[in-house]
């Protein structure tokens, strides 16, 4: 798989750093420090888009204290289809995404490709 490296600078307050880096690893993400940059480059790169959405529904379903089958029952259907979801084994159909995103109080963008633009 290709993946593309993004490079971001972020300016932000020193003492929320740390809590930057929580947030990107718990995420996912990679903390690469940059040496040779005297101001502390971070780069982060991105994580493929179909891990992205299994991410972020496990995030929110735990979020919401929901285990697999409780949201699988909230939206109708199989708990296999939501870990197939977190897995990224299985697309999430829109009318899906949207079910998803009533229950777990979100954006059902959030459960959806990226269009490419």
């Amino acid at each position: 798989m290709n993946t593309t490296i993004s490079q971001a600078r972020f300016e932000i307050p020193t003492e929320c750093l740390k809590l930057l880096e929580e947030i990107v690893v718990r995420f996912g993400g990679k903390i690469i420090r940059q040496e040779d940059d005297a101001e502390g480059y971070v780069v982060i790169p991105p994580i493929p888009e179909r891990e992205r959405i299994g991410r972020l529904l496990v995030g929110a379903r735990l979020r919401a204290g929901l285990t697999q089958k409780a949201l699988a029952a909230a939206i109708g259907v199989p708990q296999s289809h939501i870990s197939e979801y977190e897995k990224n084994k299985r697309s999430i159909p829109r009318a899906k995404a949207e079910e998803l995103a009533r229950v777990l109080e979100t954006v059902p963008t959030h459960f959806l490709p990226r269009s490419k633009t």
